[in-house]
């Protein structure tokens, strides 16, 4: 389970409260992304979102 404020319906449970790790989830916008390059790959496993953020860097190869 991806997080366990995710309701059935696929929404946030605490979004107005999430904690900043949620917030800036998935974590792509970083200057260094390269030292959580393991994080990144692990999220697109579960977000969309990080999925194609790596997809895209790969087309950039």
């Amino acid at each position: 389970m991806p997080c366990p404020f995710l309701g059935g319906d696929n929404l946030c449970s605490i979004y107005d409260v999430r904690p900043k790790a949620c917030r800036e989830f998935p974590h792509t916008d970083r200057k260094k992304i390269h030292q959580i390059n393991h994080l990144t790959i692990k999220n697109t496993l579960t977000c969309p979102a990080a999925y194609l953020f790596v997809e895209k860097l790969k087309d950039r190869l």
